[in-house]
């Protein structure tokens, strides 16, 4: 926790230096290939705003999507309705999978990603984000890794509400 204060406090407010900071620190972690922040635009519509170590034909086609729906079968879709953390043992092994779902297709076979989860980014009780850490081999993530991301999750939502408050403040006085 004192790290991930430390990297927002040098940051002041540019989320561009303090996302990416905390996301390479939750993947050394948590032992992860592979990390996505998501915006949450609301109706079940996400845009994934930072990413960091994914395959380049994942990335090309999150950039392609911009803001898109998730399925309620999704891990997105299941984190949005429970605003709870979603830990997916493996995403081949779900019915989703058999489906045509393009984001688990996209996660799993253009991504490779295995074992998932995602961690409701909440202000409040407002859904902002999800923080998303991967794992490109079937290794689920452990409830103290869990927790762990949890604790970069809501630094996230904090650094976001930080940097959107300094932005504003400075567009105030300028």
């Amino acid at each position: 926790l004192s790290e991930v204060l430390r990297i927002i406090s040098e940051a002041q407010g540019d989320i561009k230096a303090v996302i990416p900071s905390i996301l390479t620190y939750a993947l050394e972690l948590c032992d992860a290939e592979f990390g996505i922040l998501f915006e949450y635009r609301g109706n079940s519509r996400f845009c994934a705003s930072h990413t960091l170590g994914i395959a380049k034909p994942f990335k090309d086609w999150l950039d392609d999507q911009g803001e898109f729906s998730v399925s309620p079968a999704t891990g997105l879709g299941r984190m949005d309705e429970k605003r709870d953390v979603i830990n997916i043992i493996d995403v081949k092994s779900e019915d989703i999978y058999r489906t045509d779902d393009p984001l688990r297709y996209a996660t799993a076979d253009l991504g490779g990603a295995r074992s998932f989860v995602a961690i409701p980014m909440l202000a409040a009780d407002r859904l902002v984000g999800a923080f998303t850490i991967y794992r490109q081999t079937v290794r689920p993530f452990s409830d103290d890794t869990t927790r762990l991301a949890q604790t970069f999750a809501a630094q996230s939502v904090i650094a976001l509400e930080n940097a959107r408050l300094i932005s504003a403040a400075q567009k105030t006085f300028l």
